[in-house]
């Protein structure tokens, strides 16, 4: 789904869609994993989102599938032509997981990912932090992942 990053791009797609370019000027690591977390805890569709520079992604995690909106990052009236639509038939369930995966196989590469937006003159860049604090997300979305295996099942529906 993310492929590992490099110079603050990863590149998402999902079965079925087309491959978005992201930049770090979203802080993706933590931001998708807060997202997922919730998402997981209750039940509810979530909503992530990139900077593609031009352009914004914004990918909705529903029940059973995936929708990936790309626009314009203008304020202005948008035109079908200017945006895309995708659906990938990817449950919320299995979005979890392959971001679980997708983080914890380039943990240091996705620690490191919020070290782009850091000037010179700001604060040091505190990559064993980061790294720590995304383990503990990563331990509670298996956690979750684990807790609602059921809910994902063959026999299943979402009100």
């Amino acid at each position: 789904m993310l492929t590992k990053p490099d110079c603050g791009w990863s590149d998402f797609s999902l079965d079925g869609t087309s491959v978005y370019p992201l930049s770090y000027l979203d802080d993706i690591p933590f931001n998708w994993l807060d997202e997922a977390i919730h998402g997981l805890e209750t039940l509810n569709p979530f909503c992530v989102k990139g900077f593609m520079e031009p352009g914004r992604f914004i990918c909705v995690v529903s029940f059973w599938n995936c929708h990936i909106i790309c626009e314009d990052e203008d304020k202005y009236p948008l035109i079908p032509e200017n945006t895309r639509h995708e659906i990938s038939h990817t449950s919320m369930l299995q979005f979890c997981q392959q971001l679980y995966d997708d983080i914890s196989e380039n943990l240091d590469d996705w620690a490191r990912w919020d070290e782009y937006g850091w000037d010179d003159d700001d604060s040091e860049f505190d990559f064993e932090t980061n790294k720590e604090e995304l383990i503990k997300k990563l331990v509670r979305l298996k956690e979750l992942i684990a807790e609602n295996e059921e809910h994902f099942g063959e026999n299943h529906c979402f009100l």
